[in-house]
Parts: C-alpha cells; structure tokens; sequence
C-alpha cells in the first residue's frame, strides 16, 4: 500500500523520466512505452506490485512481448532487506530490466502512538471534552514545538510524530554484457548512491539515470527493428537527455511529506482514542511495507537484514 512518503520520494523522479520518455522520437505506431504507479509484476512465486516500471510492448498484434527496461522500489527502513529480496525476485523473473532504482528511507526511531490517557490527550484533543475533534492540519503543524528542519523531529504536544533522519538513493544500470543487474554490487562502473536527507547530494544519481535512461532508449531501437526491420531509427538512436530534475524542491517536498505523515499518525491515534474506532483512516508506512509481501512480519518482529551484503551499509558519499 503506498503511503505519502512513496510518492514523496518518487515524484521528481516520475516527472524526469516521464518527461525524457516522451521526448523521445520513437514510432508511436509500432511500439508503445507507458510508465505504471503500482503496476503487478509476475515473479517464480506469486506477483509483486512495484512502485514504478516503465513497460513496453508492441503497437499491433498480441502482446506477445512485454519488456520491463526500469524498475523502482522503496523501503521505509534501512535496516529490513526485503526490498532488495524483491528486486532480486523481480530482476530473476525479468533479465531484461536495465536500470533499478531503489530508495531506503529511515525514521530516527520507530514510530508508537501515545498512551489514550497520556497528557497529550488532554492538549491534544480538539473540539470539546463532549465532543473532541482532531485538529486539522493546519491546527496541529502551528502546534510545531521544534525547526522545521530534517534534523529536528516533528514534535507537537512534547510529543514526536515523526522524525525522518535519512533518504537515500541507489540507482543501478546494466552492464553491456548483457549480465542481469546485481544489486550487491557496489561497482561504481554500474552503481551510484546518493543522498536526499539530510543533506543534498544526488550528482551521481541524476548521472547513473542518464546512463540508464539512454540504455533503454537503446532499447527501444532494437525493439523498432526488431518488429519492423525496414524502420528508420536515425533519430531516435542520436536522441540524447536533457531532461533535469531540482533535488532541492524534491527534499522540500519530503519535508511536507512529513508533516502530512505526522498529522496522518496523530489523526489514526485521535480516533482511536476518542472514537474507540477499530478502522484506521492512515495505515503507517511500515505496515504498508509489510503487509505487502505476504511472508514478511510487522516491523518489531522482522529478522534483521545481515547489513555487511547490503549496498548502503558501507557505500559512502565522498565529502566535496
């Protein structure tokens, strides 16, 4: 189930390769890329349901065809190396991927609700005593007690909501020998980190993206041929990215995300408390990871990943 925080992290991204997709001068008649939000891929033992791919097919005829060039995740802990046993599920059952992207997001701590008969019951009840409301956005972020920034934790009512600590991304593109991508990898000829929070530094990211996006515009040469051998594919073969993306409006949009997940969370805990409600209006964005694949348990259960094999456990960002 995606959460704010999915969209957050992706929607700079989605709008990049979105615009550098488009742009592109291939024949609308004989193939067909489209970009899917949450799309089921098959996979050896059941299906996954991605946070993006780029699919194409053919224009004609049966979809005999269905090639998956990009694929993208993420997780809401650095520490739960599920995601990367997803798209290793997925790269296995599509070799034909080119570029993954994966996001690992991290919350300082855990996130619990307070107690129902805590003192931010009291401060944070809204309406009446005989008929409590939940404060409204913006009613709860005026309430902020701490800066607005990646390093202070959204704290209303001395209470902290949520406190998003780090945001980082791995891209990874495939080699040209074909070889299907290997997220172990730490290669930096087929592999690039960077970070979003707490501090800015993507320059490796947006350029392992190009290198990837133009792999699979490359692919779409050979997939025109392909279906129509006669077909000119000059101008989409010197076809180059000029597509950008500003990372500094990317992070403030995750700085929303994060009021939004605070107020969300508190809301879930006000009807909770004073509705004595079972259904939750917001689920939290850990549960959302694992309930979507069926043999992972809630956070607090989950084995911990062996964090030495993992890409972001020693890869680090060279100080300028």
């Amino acid at each position: 189930m995606p959460t704010i925080f999915h969209e957050a992290f992706f929607d700079h991204v989605k709008v990049f390769v979105d615009k550098y997709i488009c742009d592109l001068p291939y024949n609308r008649d004989v193939i067909s890329p489209m970009i899917h939000m949450n799309w089921s891929l098959e996979i050896a033992d059941g299906s996954v349901m991605p946070d993006m791919v780029i699919s194409v097919t053919a224009v004609e005829g049966p979809l005999e065809v269905v090639l998956i060039p990009f694929y993208r995740e993420c997780a809401l802990s650095e520490t739960d190396d599920h995601v990367f046993r997803k798209v290793e599920s997925v790269i296995l059952a599509h070799p034909d991927v080119i570029c993954v992207l994966v996001v690992l997001a991290h919350e300082a701590a855990d996130y619990t609700a307070p107690s129902c008969d805590s003192t931010i019951s009291k401060t944070l009840c809204g309406g009446t005593d005989s008929d409590p409301k939940p404060l409204t956005l913006k009613q709860f972020i005026n309430l902020h007690t701490t800066p607005r920034s990646f390093g202070e934790p959204v704290m209303i009512g001395d209470y902290t909501w949520c406190h998003l600590s780090t945001v980082k991304y791995f891209v990874w593109v495939k080699r040209d020998d074909g070889s299907p991508i290997n997220i172990r990898s730490q290669d930096p000829a087929d592999m690039a980190y960077g970070t979003l929070v707490p501090e800015i530094s993507m320059d490796a990211i947006m350029e392992m993206l190009k290198r990837g996006l133009t792999k699979i515009k490359d692919s779409f040469v050979d997939f025109q041929k392909e279906l129509e051998p006669s077909l000119d594919c000059t101008a989409l073969a010197e076809a180059t990215v000029n597509a950008q993306t500003d990372w500094r409006l990317a992070s403030k949009r995750i700085m929303g995300a994060c009021d939004i997940t605070a107020h969300r969370r508190y809301v879930a805990w006000h009807n909770a408390c004073f509705t004595k409600s079972d259904d939750s209006s917001y689920m939290d964005s850990e549960q959302a990871d694992s309930e979507e694949e069926p043999g992972v348990v809630s956070t607090s259960e989950r084995k911990r990943a062996n964090t030495s094999t993992l890409p972001g456990s020693r890869f680090k960002i060279q100080k300028s």
